[in-house]
């Protein structure tokens, strides 16, 4: 079986308590992320490390051998550098130091990505790892030019992270068609 055929086979007919619990842990990742955030607990700018923990913990739990890896670890890397830039109050998002460190966080995302694909056999695609990165610069550009309703405000990435959640609870226990 190639990886296109394993990634296929996993994200067209995935075992239904595989995509339940997916959709429990991206629903559990999306409270505790509203509580944390919202609750001022952490501040915003741990919301990226969060998300991307989410995904990596909705992969594991699932037994996924491609769904959420790519943006669990491209995300996960960019919000720990993030997190950590941020920590310091002094340091601003305008400066040429994240912007290098962002690449630097998202390229090693990428590079656990193929790590994984190569010695763990893993059937992440290149699209998926692709499109995680296209939609961090897409949020992070909103963030940037403070479009609302994104801005700084995690209302938005929370309802998005619950839907999905709930999508793979909802596909976790629907019939298949008949062939």
């Amino acid at each position: 079986m190639t990886s296109t055929t394993a990634r296929h086979s996993e994200t067209s007919a995935a075992p239904a308590t595989n995509r339940l619990l997916r959709g429990i842990a991206l629903i559990a990742g999306a409270v505790l992320i509203a509580v944390l955030i919202k609750g001022d607990v952490l501040k915003f700018y741990w919301f990226p490390l969060l998300t991307g923990l989410t995904y990596l913990v909705a992969a594991a739990v699932s037994r996924s051998r491609s769904t959420l890896w790519a943006p669990g670890l491209v995300i996960t890397s960019f919000g720990l550098a993030a997190a950590l830039w941020f920590k310091d109050s002094a340091r601003t998002a305008d400066s040429f130091q994240l912007l290098a460190l962002s690449v630097l966080a998202i390229g090693l995302g990428g590079v656990l990505v193929a790590l994984l694909n190569e010695y763990a056999g893993m059937a992440i695609s290149t699209m998926s790892l692709a499109l995680s990165v296209l939609l961090l610069g897409a949020f992070l550009l909103l963030e940037q030019q403070m479009v609302e309703p994104v801005a700084g405000k995690p209302d938005v990435y929370i309802a998005l992270l619950a839907i999905w959640g709930v999508y793979e609870l909802v596909r976790s226990i629907k019939k298949p068609a008949a062939a």
